[in-house]
């Protein structure tokens, strides 16, 4: 229970000028009165007396302010709540979309202090509701549900005394939305990644992007603010340190998605191409140059079509199966940890997952698959380091990356034409 707000008292000058006791008080919202006389009679130096007659008046101060926050309805206090969100949760804007469009047309109208158990279940079944017409992804309700319940507890527990309108959570007690099936996420093998990033017919970048993505283990907003100017790798040591990642929501870098920092040693065969990019860069900027963010993941599946890697499986999904997206990458990289028979506990710190339930996923595909699985993180070709391969030394425009530059656009973005060498599936 939260502490019984007794009032403070001061010494101001009253309206005629004349110095006399005034109060201020903690309303029923969290929020403080102004300041208020109290009895002219109460001498200046009692200020026992003051303190006790702010006392006295402390519950009537609250008893007015509890009749005002009745009148906030939900929708008006999820505005309030939203706002106050702002700038500390990275998905504030889905999460006003999700408000608005899930949660506020049956709840929005109601009072914040008295809506109750019966009127949050309608909401959930709604919810269910969507779910079994398929007009949303189980996943997606899970969010909004969240959404929901931490919005009731704070109706209770926030932070922020202003917040605090209730003295019960509507939401206790009451069970979630149903939950679907995961479907089966996908990783490249060895032999498949080997064929893209040696198909001159891929853009060097992209090659060159997916490369570091899989030897790094890194989340696509980790990779993307990773600089040489940041003392993010140490090529000395062979050390690469994780600390930030880029928030495409608010388009800025923040910490990393757990809060975490990690800091591991680089898998060796990457080492000859970030001392490649190194030299290129200059030693300053961004580490490389990655491909826009839009449609990421279908301009990646084009161009492992376009490398002739055209197993189903990355291209096709299905309700329990999804094709590859930018994400699996990553994946990939932690399966091939789990493949090589790494310690369960270093791929959990290398990937910075939060529990180790997470890293177990990855330890018991491979022990499913090991069998004629390949050689994990295997050597980069020479022409992805920017080496001719039947000549030593780097080149600048040799007719390959002519090719790729008529392919991809001048920065291997483009991916105009692919839809056209790639049948329909």
């Amino acid at each position: 229970m939260p502490r019984q707000s007794t009032g403070t008292v001061r010494i101001l000058n009253n309206d005629d000028g004349h110095p006399q006791w005034h109060a201020k008080w903690t309303r029923a919202d969290g929020s403080r009165s102004d300041w208020l006389p109290l009895k002219p009679t109460i001498a200046l130096d009692d200020i026992g007396a003051a303190r006790r007659e702010a006392a006295r008046l402390a519950p009537r101060v609250r008893l007015e302010s509890v009749a005002k926050v009745g009148d906030e309805t939900v929708e008006a206090y999820a505005k309030r709540w939203l706002d106050d969100r702002d700038g500390r949760v990275d998905s504030i804007r889905d999460d006003r979309s999700r408000m608005r469009d899930h949660v506020l047309p049956t709840l929005g109208p109601l009072d914040v202090r008295t809506f109750g158990r019966e009127d949050v279940e309608r909401v959930r079944d709604l919810l269910d509701d969507k779910i079994a017409k398929g007009d949303l992804a189980w996943k997606t309700v899970a969010s909004i549900w969240t959404l929901v319940t931490n919005m009731c507890d704070d109706t209770v527990n926030a932070k922020k005394r202003a917040l605090r309108v209730r003295s019960d959570n509507p939401c206790r007690d009451v069970k979630p939305p149903e939950r679907g099936e995961r479907r089966a996420r996908q990783y490249l093998f060895p032999s498949e990644f080997v064929k893209f990033v040696s198909c001159e017919q891929v853009p060097l970048r992209w090659r060159r992007a997916v490369a570091l993505a899989i030897y790094t283990y890194t989340r696509d907003g980790e990779l993307r603010v990773l600089r040489w100017d940041g003392g993010d790798v140490d090529l000395e040591h062979g050390v690469l340190s994780i600390t930030r990642a880029y928030n495409r929501r608010a388009k800025t870098v923040k910490g990393t998605k757990t809060g975490d920092w990690r800091r591991f040693a680089l898998e060796p065969n990457v080492l000859p191409l970030l001392q490649a990019l190194h030299g290129e860069k200059k030693g300053e900027g961004v580490v490389i140059d990655l491909p826009s963010e839009r449609a990421m993941a279908r301009n990646l599946r084009r161009w492992l079509w376009k490398a002739n890697v055209r197993r189903p499986e990355l291209h096709v999904g299905t309700p329990t199966r999804k094709p590859l997206t930018w994400h699996d990458l990553r994946a990939t990289g932690a399966t091939w940890m789990a493949v090589r028979g790494d310690d369960p506990l270093k791929i959990k710190q290398r990937c910075g997952h939060r529990t180790f339930s997470t890293t177990e996923l990855y330890v018991r595909e491979a022990e499913a698959v090991r069998e004629g699985f390949g050689d994990p993180f295997p050597a980069l070709p020479a022409a992805l380091l920017g080496i001719a391969p039947n000549r030593p030394g780097r080149f600048s425009r040799s007719r390959s990356s002519q090719k790729q530059a008529v392919l991809g656009g001048v920065d291997g973005t483009r991916t105009r034409g692919l839809r056209r060498d790639r049948p329909a599936l």
